[in-house]
């Protein structure tokens, strides 16, 4: 029989602050200097800054914008709350298969069983 699923003060707390990062993300992204940072600098200094506009494999939201949408907070915020989720799966699954990999290296090592 399986447990009910219930949410403890630790998890609520990663919820919480979850929730509070995509809010962040979302609405905050949109008040962020519109003056280039230093790579989009050398980019205009030295002619291939038209280059980095273009979406590619490695820029997947290209200006920090979400392209052919007109309300400029929503295309900002979208492009925030998106790179938010993929840092976040990203993290997951590289912490959980780190965490997955030291409990089987601890598997029994607490079983004290008399003889």
């Amino acid at each position: 029989m399986s447990k009910p699923l219930t949410v403890t003060g630790n998890k609520r707390k990663w919820i919480v602050m979850a929730i509070i990062t995509l809010i962040a993300a979302g609405i905050i992204s949109f008040f962020a200097s519109s003056h280039p940072d230093g790579l989009e600098r050398v980019a205009a200094d030295h002619g291939f800054l038209d280059e980095a506009k273009k979406p590619s494999w490695t820029a997947w939201i290209s200006g920090y914008e979400l392209p052919g949408i007109a309300i400029p907070i929503l295309k900002v915020g979208l492009a925030g709350i998106i790179g938010v989720a993929l840092l976040f799966l990203v993290l997951y699954g590289l912490t959980s298969k780190l965490t997955r990999r030291e409990e089987e290296d601890h598997v029994g090592e607490n079983d004290h069983h008399p003889s």
